[in-house]
């Protein structure tokens, strides 16, 4: 329980930390870039086990990319569902804050023993 806890708190704060550390990513709004972040950290809970299971077969074909580009997708998709959260100069920067989401996720899965998921 602990873990899906920090793994949502670690989701929502990636985009602010995002946008601190990385130049192509434009903080707009801190409230708004956390709302985002807790958006983006419901769609990873509920919606992205889903989709996963419905990009099972591509994911095989694709060795994997097809998870990485998805999860941009649903980053740079979250940004823009609310205004002035977030700017990405271009796909390939929400590209990396789905990479650097994944693996703080990872890292925490790693922590708790939960690397099956």
């Amino acid at each position: 329980m602990f873990a899906a806890l920090l793994r949502f708190v670690i989701t929502v704060a990636a985009i602010p930390l995002c946008a601190e550390f990385m130049d192509g990513v434009h903080l707009l709004d801190m409230h708004n870039a956390i709302v985002a972040g807790a958006i983006l950290a419901v769609i990873f809970t509920v919606l992205r086990p889903i989709m996963r299971l419905i990009l099972s077969v591509l994911n095989f074909c694709t060795l994997g990319l097809i998870y990485i580009a998805a999860d941009a997708w649903i980053v740079w998709t979250a940004a823009h569902y609310v205004q002035n959260s977030v700017a990405f100069e271009s796909y390939w920067w929400a590209l990396a804050v789905a990479v650097a989401i994944n693996a703080a996720r990872t890292l925490v899965d790693a922590l708790f023993g939960d690397l099956r998921r």
